[in-house]
């Protein structure tokens, strides 16, 4: 890669020079090919990934492996070495599992990872286009604008109060101003004023850069190793299940001593006792936990994907399931982002402009009657003041229509030009741009300054009425009049009328002055001229009060933050159902003048909060987490970072959130969509209830192995399975299904309950009781079949193998018992589920090939049996399940009783 020494000392012309590079035009695509070719991607080396070897090596290390590891080694000391072979195969197959699901499910987060492409605008042949920012190359003409990820190093050549934080390469949280100054001296890159570089974010302003390097030549590059030397830590998810995989070993190593001890003074031997505890130990050991838990994640994040949600953290995966409260903002996310400008309304004018969204197809209508817009003085003065006051463009979508790209509110000024045929670009054919000043959520106003063809200065302001009118020193009515304060409170009385009415307002003035020596910031807040109102409506998404109902039924209160003035969002909250008390309604600077009890008290019941800052949104965020609410907070802008960072779950907008928005979220909305992130909450339920239902499936399912050894102890009764048949048992009628519930489709209830507490166990007391008693019922009914055939006079082996294959099937049957939270399973939704039928006809096709295949009958003790003996097996079986069944059905019915007698 060609390199400039030291490219802070050199001048732009210099560097234009050695780059071969038009400020004017940038490289032409030609030229960017043959550089991408011969220095590569723009991107920085890959963080050292865990190899196979490791990750398959890494599944050894877990408690259920060691557990079953020492289950091997005390069965090769007692001598049953095919009994310790075959439970070292069964660790192996265990491991492959768990690393083929734990590689899929990297590699499916790897692929969401690159769902969100990063792309940069740049100038190539002339003409500003976007492209992915891992194509840029050395030489390349780089716009930045506020909220940007710097996409490389680069030297700014053309700069509008830029300011840069650099805390990810310097360490100072200071905000960074830039300038476009050679620097003469050798300075440290902190000190670099005229430098951006890779990885820094644009907080305020906006620069044009000549890229200077890529890729792993970048600053950041350089220290790249550093910064990907980094150490995944388990998510609270992950540890919940280690905790449970120890607290199952804990509770294996009790149950083990006590059989054993109450076995051996029964009369049992020493080293019949230890048998039997191995087989124990084997029983209690859930093998299938760790694989079902990675591949659950990790299908649960591709359903969140396939419905525009991109999760950048597993916690975010658990923490949704448990959100409270959700902080959205109004515009693009509960209405349509489709902001259309229709009515001019001035002191004692009213005009009306026709059209919806962005048609550029609509007539200026006053009085019932078509006037002419460039015609008319006051009407192309607003529309003048809106499109050079502005930083939005129109643009042809791939379909050929037309669509805003930027602020929403700027583009329904720029679609109103286009109606009078009026363009920004046709203004700046007689005015030449001078300065600006960016809107400010604080300051509340933009204002813009132009040169006129006679030289004098032009000065455009637009924002808040309230501010413009403080501002403001006259009025347009045939010429500037003076602004009494009558005439003020006539203004403000428009504007609340029309803010009523849902219509967003913003008031436009301007004035043309010969001073040269007042600068813009001391000009526009006096003596501006206010020329009016323009009143735009953004219409409500459709289906959005139908979505914060669904909320409400969930627990999940939603909050509209917005930067609209009260009547507004009084007028839109009324419309999507959210429950208003104006009394309670505040505003930024009632937030700033409560008390914090009171603010705190006032959080518990309101629902709308107007003209929000940023500061504000983080108060709110910060105030409802003392509430002891779990926060969901949405924002797209710089500002909005710091909030998203407090909330529990940060969501940031995909199609208009900035690069810090989105670094500082854990969810990406790709559609920037409210009932998306219902969506997203929806699923979190649904990975922890399956994830649940998988628990409930394993421990049943390894506790009925255990009271069915148990009971044949207390019975006197020869022990009903031997060790090798166990783990038969827990690899095979154990795995596949349980596997198979992370493809369970969602029950109708899940957001008709309240959310999930943080940090709840994940075998709650409702779980631990089901656990135990179906358990014991399972258990009992291979107990019967194999007494009853012992007692027929049937051979212990052949006994065996009948008890061994009824678990085997009251195992397969338990999924019906588990697969819904009632415990009813038997329903249509069983065959939506494709990959629990492939399961359990695979698991039953085994259990046959482990009764009848000589080679496997040798190994696990087995017998063919005959079709009478089936029958008592299929009795045995269902019998069981038959009256858990029963006593699900009860519980619904006594819960539907109690529901209605509440009601």
């Amino acid at each position: 890669m060609y390199m400039i020494e030291k490219v802070y000392q050199k001048s732009i012309d210099d560097i234009k020079k050695q780059l071969s590079v038009n400020l004017d035009k940038g490289l032409s695509n030609k030229e960017a090919l043959l550089k991408l070719e011969k220095d590569g991607k723009n991107r920085l080396k890959s963080a050292k990934k865990v190899s196979a070897f490791k990750l398959f090596i890494y599944q050894f290390k877990s408690l259920v492996m060691l557990l079953l590891s020492a289950a091997a080694i005390a069965s090769f000391f007692i001598g049953e070495t095919i009994e310790a072979i075959a439970v070292l195969v069964v660790i192996f197959i265990t491991a492959l599992v768990g690393y083929v699901m734990e590689y899929k499910a990297g590699q499916a987060i790897e692929a969401l990872k690159k769902t969100v492409k990063n792309e940069t605008n740049v100038l190539r042949d002339g003409t500003v286009t976007t492209i992915l920012t891992e194509d840029l190359v050395v030489g390349d003409i780089v716009d930045l604008d506020e909220g940007d990820k710097v996409p490389a190093d680069g030297r700014i050549f053309d700069v509008q109060g830029l300011s840069v934080d650099e805390s990810m390469l310097t360490g100072e949280s200071d905000m960074v101003s830039k300038n476009i100054d050679k620097i003469d001296e050798d300075v440290p890159l902190a000190e670099r004023s005229n430098m951006v570089f890779m990885g820094t974010y644009i907080i305020k302003g906006d620069a044009k850069m000549i890229v200077t390097a890529t890729g792993s030549d970048t600053e950041v590059g350089n220290i790249a190793s550093l910064l990907s030397e980094t150490k995944d830590e388990d998510t609270p998810l992950e540890k919940r299940l280690e905790q449970t995989g120890k607290f199952l070993i804990l509770i294996t190593i009790i149950i083990t001593v006590i059989i054993a001890i109450v076995g051996y003074f029964s009369g049992y031997g020493l080293e019949f006792m230890l048998r039997t505890a191995i087989a124990l130990a084997i029983a209690a050991v859930p093998e299938g936990l760790p694989a079902a838990a990675t591949i659950t994640l990790a299908i649960g994040m591709k359903r969140m994907a396939k419905h525009n949600a991109l999760l950048r953290n597993l916690p975010a995966v658990e923490t949704l399931g448990s959100a409270t409260v959700l902080c959205t903002d109004k515009t693009g996310t509960l209405t349509e982002n489709e902001m259309t400008l229709q009515k001019l309304v001035s002191f004692d004018r009213n005009i009306e402009i026709e059209g919806t969204g962005y048609s550029l197809k609509g007539k200026f209508i006053e009085n019932n009657e078509e006037i002419k817009p460039l015609d008319d003085q006051l009407v192309t003065l607003m529309l003048k003041v809106g499109l050079l006051c502005n930083e939005a463009e129109l643009q042809k979508d791939d379909q050929g229509d037309d669509q805003v790209v930027g602020d929403p509110t700027e583009g329904a000024l720029l679609v109103a030009g286009r109606k009078a045929n009026l363009t920004k670009q046709d203004l700046e054919k007689t005015y030449e741009y001078i300065d600006s000043i960016p809107f400010d959520p604080d300051k509340m106003f933009m204002a813009v300054e132009y040169k006129d063809s006679d030289g004098q200065r032009f000065i455009a302001l637009k924002g808040a009425p309230s501010i413009l009118l403080s501002y403001s020193s006259y009025y347009e009515q045939n010429g500037a009049k003076k602004l009494k304060k009558k005439d003020k409170h006539r203004f403000k009385k428009l504007n609340k009328k029309l803010a009523k009415n849902r219509y967003r307002v913003l008031g436009l003035a301007y004035k043309i002055v010969d001073n040269q020596s007042l600068n813009l910031e001391e000009l526009v807040q006096k003596d501006m001229v206010f020329l009016g109102l323009t009143a735009m409506l953004d219409p409500a998404r459709e289906g959005i009060e139908e979505s914060i109902q669904t909320a409400k039924r969930a627990g999940i209160k939603t909050i509209m933050l917005t930067g609209d003035q009260e009547e507004t969002a009084i007028g839109i909250g009324k419309k999507i159902g959210l429950t208003v008390d104006e009394d309670l309604l505040l505003d930024g600077k009632s937030i700033s003048d409560l008390s914090e009890e009171d603010f705190k008290e006032t959080l518990k019941h309101n629902t709308i909060y107007a003209r929000v800052t940023p500061e504000d949104k983080l108060l709110i965020v910060k105030g409802l987490k003392e509430n002891n609410e779990i926060v969901a907070m949405t924002g797209d802008g710089v500002n909005d970072a710091p909030a998203l960072k407090m909330a529990d779950i940060g969501i940031a907008m995909g199609k208009r959130g900035t690069s810090v928005a989105k670094e500082a979220s854990d969810m990406i909305l790709l559609d920037d969509r409210y009932e998306t992130i219902l969506e997203a909450v929806r699923q979190g339920r649904v990975i922890f209830d399956n994830i649940q239902k998988f628990i409930h499936y394993l421990l049943t399912c390894n506790f009925s192995e255990i009271m069915f050894i148990f009971f044949a102890l207390l019975i006197g009764i020869p022990i009903p399975l031997i060790a090798l048949q166990i783990l038969w048992l827990n690899v095979v009628t154990g795995v596949f299904p349980a596997l198979s519930m992370a493809w369970e489709i969602p029950e109708d209830h899940v957001m008709n309950q309240p959310p999930r507490i943080p940090g709840s166990p994940i075998i709650t007391k409702e779980y631990k009781i089901k656990i135990g008693y179906q358990g014991v019922l399972i258990a009992l009914g291979p107990l019967i079949v194999y007494l009853f055939v012992l007692n027929l006079g049937y051979s212990v082996e052949i006994s065996r193998t009948v008890g061994f294959m009824t678990l085997a099937i009251v195992h397969l049957l338990q999924i019906f018992n588990t697969r819904r939270r009632n415990g009813l399973g038997f329903d249509q939704s069983f065959i939506k589920n494709r990959p629990l039928i492939l399961a359990m006809i695979l698991t039953f096709f085994l259990q046959i090939v482990a009764v009848y295949f000589p080679p496997l009958q040798h190994i696990l003790k087995t017998e063919s049996l005959s079709l009478l003996l089936w029958v008592y097996i299929w009795i045995g079986a269902i019998l069981p399940i038959l009256m858990m069944q029963i006593i699900s059905l009860l519980k619904s019915i006594m819960g539907n009783e109690n529901k209605s007698q509440s009601t």
